[in-house]
Formats: C-alpha cells, structure tokens, sequence
C-alpha cells in the first residue's frame, strides 16, 4: 500500500508525531511519502496513494481552526476524489471536534472518504493510528 501524509508544522511536536506515524506504517511493510504543506510547497497529484493521512495542530485563541497553509495545500492537490482519508490533530485545550470537522468537511467537498479521525497527544497514539489502518483489509 502507498500511503502519504500531508501536515503542517506549526506546532512543536508535530514532526515527531509524523516520524511516530510513518515508522508505524513502514513496519507494517507499506510505503510511506511524507509532505510539509507550506505557502511555496508544490501541490501533489494523489493519485498514485491508497491513503492519504492529514494532519495539523489546533490553532486560535480557544481553538476550533487549522493551519491555513494546508488548507490552501489540500485545496490545490489533485486525486483527492474517491480517496480514502485519515485525518489527525495535536490537540489544545479547547476546539479539538471543531478543527477536526472543518478539516473533514473541507477534504469532503472535494471528494474525499474520510475513514478515521483521531487527536494525537502522545507518540504511542501516532504508531496505533498508523498501525490500525495499515492492517490488510
């Protein structure tokens, strides 16, 4: 299985819950490409993935928002049609439901099948999230 992650970085911790994720994948004998969505970064076709993970911390004040660059990322990838989608957040104290939503409902207006969602507080979550969808179906 070919599998991506698209994240943001914007919050300490976040590269470390990435690496957690994709050696829980790789260990399960899958394939893993691993893309920063930054301003400048270059928009990736889909298309050759199986799955595809999204990830981003919990941003504002009390919460609720995620980071604008991988939404403006997400809104310029190609293949994200009929895609299955795991979507993952490092939480805040507040507005974790509602970031997960508005990225949800984002990569569903394109098309996407979003099949698990999970906040991500430690790195032992990242491998078991990763390990939980990479099991053969």
């Amino acid at each position: 299985m070919r599998t991506i992650i698209i994240y943001s970085d914007e919050s300490k911790g976040m590269e470390a819950v990435v690496q957690a994720l994709s050696s829980s994948i790789q260990a399960m004998g899958h394939e893993v490409h691993q893309v920063k969505a930054e301003k400048s970064a270059r928009a990736e076709s889909l298309f050759p993935y199986d799955l595809v993970y999204v990830g981003s911390p919990v941003l504002g004040s009390w919460g609720g928002k995620f980071s604008q660059p991988l939404a403006s990322y997400l809104k310029k990838c190609s293949g994200l049609e009929g895609r299955k989608i795991a979507v993952f957040v490092i939480p805040k104290l507040f507005g974790v439901s509602k970031a997960l939503k508005r990225i949800m409902k984002l990569l569903e207006e394109k098309g996407s099948i979003v099949i698990a969602f999970q906040s991500i507080k430690k790195l032992s979550e990242a491998r078991d999230f990763g390990k939980r969808l990479s099991k053969p179906q």
